[in-house]
């Protein structure tokens, strides 16, 4: 309920003349106006402000971060590659590259929280931005979360999200994930090279995301190596200070 609270604030605040008034109406007010509780609205700002989209000043009340509205990209909340790219103003194509089964790799396994004698899969899709390459991703997940092997076999054909395809076939949501952030050189991404020449990778390094994503229950479903041309993707991140005066 407080995510469609929060969708409902975005669409008033998009419809807000922020350059007359930036102060959003308070708490009773808003409740009222989409008729959810005051419980529900309290969260959905609370994630508003988290995000750095709205802030509070004690006694005055709760205003739209003017400045958090031109960010195209952020780290928080993470968005769709394919919506990343089309915020950034290009038109996204995705290459499923490859699917396949294979080899445990034993720290990937428990991460997933795997069974000892479950298949592990991976799958490789390349990102365009305007037919430049944008992104490369390699996931990986358990066979048993997907339901076995006719669903392994059924997934060359599926070209929509990952998380949407496994959400399909076991009722799991990719709800948060857990990130260790890198850079590369895009020449040295492992397996690349295979589908795509060194020049149309460029010079510049690459981004590089290792992501664990855990479903509702906190239940690990898919491992990723997410690599990300910055200079076509750019991200941006609005933080809170938390400094000791």
């Amino acid at each position: 309920m407080s995510g469609q609270a929060k969708e409902a604030i975005l669409q008033y605040i998009e419809e807000m003349d922020l350059k007359t008034d930036n102060k959003l109406p308070r708490e009773e007010a808003l409740a009222e106006m989409l008729g959810v509780s005051r419980i529900t609205i309290r969260q959905a700002l609370n994630d508003l402000a988290a995000e750095g989209i709205i802030f509070r000043r004690q006694g005055r009340g709760t205003f739209v971060n003017v400045d958090s509205l031109n960010i195209k990209v952020t780290f928080s909340p993470c968005m769709e590659l394919t919506q990343m790219i089309k915020k950034s103003g290009y038109a996204p194509s995705v290459r499923l590259l490859n699917i396949q089964k294979v080899k445990r790799e034993e720290e990937i396994c428990s991460l997933l929280q795997m069974q000892p004698d479950e298949q592990l899969v991976v799958a490789e899709k390349l990102f365009l931005a305007d037919d430049k390459i944008c992104a490369f991703c390699r996931d990986y997940f358990g066979m048993n979360l997907i339901g076995g092997e006719e669903a392994f076999d059924m997934f060359s054909k599926y070209e929509d999200s990952i998380y949407k395809y496994i959400y399909e076939l076991s009722g799991e949501k990719a709800q948060w994930d857990k990130v260790e952030i890198d850079t590369v050189n895009p020449a040295e991404i492992a397996g690349l090279k295979k589908y795509v020449s060194v020049k149309e990778l460029g010079l510049s390094p690459y981004l590089y995301l290792k992501t664990l994503n855990y479903s509702e229950k906190d239940k690990p479903l898919v491992y990723a190596n997410e690599y990300f041309n910055t200079e076509i993707i750019k991200f941006n991140l609005i933080r809170q200070k938390n400094i000791q005066y």
